[in-house]
């Protein structure tokens, strides 16, 4: 097995550390003996169908505004199409706040600007600037039912024996200005217990979208959550066996996460 990682404007969207996330992926899946290649795919990165073919996870993270501004166009015009058929195929992803965002309809600032997405998730944006305060701090929350009765996701923690590993929760860290609004048909990744997700009104969290996951938790969330890591790295191997590893002292960080104020 080989676990091709996408990793989309590397050089513009590591905000918060969400590299981190392509590390963790590396790491994990080397410490099974399982070879990895990262596929950096930046704005002057010629996409291709062909190329597309051969990646199996792709991640993408968040960035502050100059960022995103500057590889807006590009997402928009030459690699939205892509993304798009791949996601709508089944394609394992990752994309946290800002292109979490982007994937959605539209983006709207306090000041009215609209900012077209891709449109490939049923969900849009809005920031109310002054008028409503920022969503940061820590977060906890429930992992979808969808993915806890995934038979990918209990073979991940079935038959392990650590009182102290939760597999249904996550623990992050957010921090957005803008407020997100899932479509009624859409289903969220998970539901706040701590913290605002996606809009602070309605205990929602990022959105899972057949095999792909939208989300605010930056950190990166993988550090945090390596049940999360070992899932998808399962889904974009299309396997439902890999070997354990001792995340025992990750897992006594996580309980510990939740006792942290918000």
């Amino acid at each position: 097995m080989k676990l091709k990682i996408g990793y989309f404007y590397s050089n513009l969207l590591n905000l918060y550390g969400d590299t981190g996330n392509v590390e963790i992926l590396n790491f994990r899946s080397k410490k099974r003996s399982i070879d990895t290649e990262i596929i950096e795919i930046n704005a002057d990165t010629k996409l291709t169908s062909d190329l597309m073919s051969e990646i199996n996870i792709i991640v993408m993270g968040g960035g502050p505004d100059s960022g995103q501004k500057q590889m807006y166009e590009d997402l928009l015009h030459n690699k939205g199409s892509y993304l798009r058929d791949y996601i709508e195929s089944g394609g394992v992803g990752i994309f946290i706040c800002g292109s979490y965002q982007l994937l959605g309809h539209y983006y709207k600032s306090a000041d009215g600007k609209m900012l077209d997405g891709l449109g490939i998730f049923d969900l849009y944006t809005r920031s109310f600037g002054v008028k409503r305060p920022r969503c940061i701090g820590n977060m906890v929350c429930e992992l979808n039912p969808d993915i806890l009765n995934d038979s990918v996701f209990k073979s991940i923690y079935e038959g392990y024996d650590s009182p102290k590993c939760d597999f249904a929760s996550l623990v992050g860290f957010e921090n957005h200005s803008g407020r997100t609004y899932l479509g009624v048909q859409m289903k969220p990744f998970a539901k706040v217990i701590k913290g605002h997700g996606n809009n602070s009104e309605d205990g929602t969290e990022g959105v899972h979208y057949k095999n792909s996951i939208g989300t605010y938790m930056h950190g990166p969330i993988f550090s945090r959550n390596p049940h999360l890591a070992d899932y998808l790295i399962s889904k974009a191997l299309k396997t439902d066996s890999l070997d354990r590893l001792d995340d025992s002292l990750i897992y006594r960080a996580h309980s510990f996460s939740k006792t942290l104020p918000q």
